[in-house]
């Protein structure tokens, strides 16, 4: 009979509760349910052109909507209140529909009533990088943006209706906190409006993660701060990047291949990411280095997805994409780096290679605009210019590729690079390719090399392959 008691007591409380939880309206709301309305993925992983279709992420399962009953005062047709036959108002009880994640369990009650139970907490650490593309947003756009980084820190699943925002408006800002807020890593690119998603939900595993990350990025931030100047800095977390990462070949984005983890804290020697894991992975550390960088997406020209970083350099814009600086090779080769996309303008690149720039394109086909990022013409501070790599003639440049060449062979490094002047001067390089094949194969060890030269961006550039 007590225990019955008990359970009466602690199920009336938690109706209690659940209509308090109710009334708050749906910024409270900690379930996450499935409707009818479209579910994409925010992913800009770099290889797969049909990343806005529903990601097979291991997010934790939206409950069901269950029922409950209140109780109502009976009223007669006049609207009179109904009285019994000791004079006190009738009631009679009401079906209602509540989402199971409102309400408390007896033993959430019961830790609730004693204390004894904290909440776990993140320690996430608020991510300081410049925040370039969230001032650009209109006021209402900044409240949506500040709405969902706040969901996503106290590990929420729902923030609004599903009708309180069209489906453009809300990938447009989901998609911007997902690139440009990397301290977020365990946040899903799974979309949906008003609904958040995770990878993990799992504080102490979240906490466990971001020491790992911290771990290498401060090294890295130290390494950085004794070179003397911005463009150095950025080669050191470059060259990290590219040393240290392999391309994820499929376009699998379930796990952490999207973010800062598998770069910086998975502990393998080639963390497997997607150019969104690069891009962030850039943003986050130069936040903490002082550099102002930005996630920037867009498409191939095949219509693939993919992600590359902006940044400030002196006070002047460039592009950066790690990801294509770091080749796709089945067997890693930790020695194999190249800088052909290391500080270069939008003129090499914009609608030539890297198409629909700062865009999402939605499964229905749509392109949803993040924000216009700043224009990069410099080329002051670009690899090839500042380490006087770069030949206006035939001669010259046929030098140059030659001694690149050996260095690699040499240093059994795969990338031999340069960078001509013209045209004319690529064109000439360019038909000589089989005889720098034939002079590569007169190093111990080398096979030949294969062709990686661009015409758009003048670079002549060969694939050194050993035995």
């Amino acid at each position: 009979m007590k225990n019955t008691s008990k359970r009466k007591f602690y199920g009336a409380l938690a109706l209690v509760l659940a209509a308090s939880m109710l009334a708050s309206g749906c910024s409270s709301d900690t379930g996450s349910g499935e409707g009818e309305s479209e579910t994409i993925s925010v992913n800009v992983i770099g290889g797969d052109p049909g990343s806005d279709g529903e990601e097979s992420s291991p997010d934790a399962a939206d409950p069901t909507e269950t029922t409950t009953f209140r109780t109502e005062v009976v009223t007669d047709e006049g609207g009179e209140t109904v009285t019994g036959m000791n004079g006190e108002a009738m009631t009679q009880p009401v079906q209602t529909e509540i989402d199971p994640s409102q309400t408390l369990s007896d033993e959430d009650i019961l830790a609730a009533m004693t204390g004894t139970t904290a909440p776990k907490q993140l320690n996430i650490k608020e991510f300081t990088g410049n925040h370039y593309a969230y001032d650009t947003l209109t006021a209402e756009e900044k409240e949506l943006y500040d709405a969902i980084k706040s969901g996503i820190e106290n590990l929420k699943y729902k923030i609004c209706s599903e009708d309180a925002y069209t489906l453009e408006e809300w990938a447009k800002i989901y998609g911007l906190v997902y690139n440009q807020e990397p301290q977020l890593f365990y946040m899903s690119g799974k979309m949906k409006v008003g609904k958040l998603f995770y990878l993990t939900k799992d504080a102490d595993a979240i906490n466990q993660m971001q020491q790992a990350i911290d771990a290498t990025a401060d090294k890295l931030v130290n390494e950085a701060a004794g070179k003397s100047s911005t463009a150095e800095k950025l080669k050191v977390f470059h060259d990290y990047l590219v040393l240290n990462s392999t391309f994820e070949l499929n376009g699998d984005t379930s796990d952490y291949n999207s973010s800062i983890y598998n770069a910086l804290g998975s502990g393998q020697p080639q963390g497997n990411i997607q150019c969104a894991g690069y891009a962030k992975t850039m943003l986050y550390l130069c936040g903490k280095a002082g550099i102002t960088c930005m996630v920037v997406t867009g498409e191939t020209t095949a219509g693939e997805s993919h992600a590359w970083n902006v940044v400030d350099v002196d006070g002047e814009w460039y592009n950066l994409d790690a990801t294509w600086d770091d080749p796709i090779l089945e067997t890693p080769n930790i020695k194999n780096i190249r800088y052909k996309y290391f500080l270069i303008p939008d003129k090499w690149i914009h609608n030539i290679s890297h198409m629909h720039v700062s865009q999402k394109r939605l499964s229905g086909g749509q392109y949803v605009t993040y924000f216009d990022p700043p224009a990069c013409t410099s080329t002051a501070e670009n690899y090839f210019i500042k380490n006087g790599l770069v030949c206006n003639d035939f001669d010259s440049a046929d030098k140059a590729i030659k001694e690149e060449i050996k260095k690699a062979a040499e240093n059994g490094s795969r990338t031999a690079h340069i960078m001509v002047g013209s045209k004319d001067v690529y064109d000439a390089v360019y038909a000589a390719r089989m005889d720098y094949n034939s002079y590569a194969k007169g190093f111990s060890g080398v096979k030949g090399v294969n062709d990686e030269c661009n015409p758009d961006m003048l670079v002549i550039e060969f694939d050194v392959i050993y035995s």
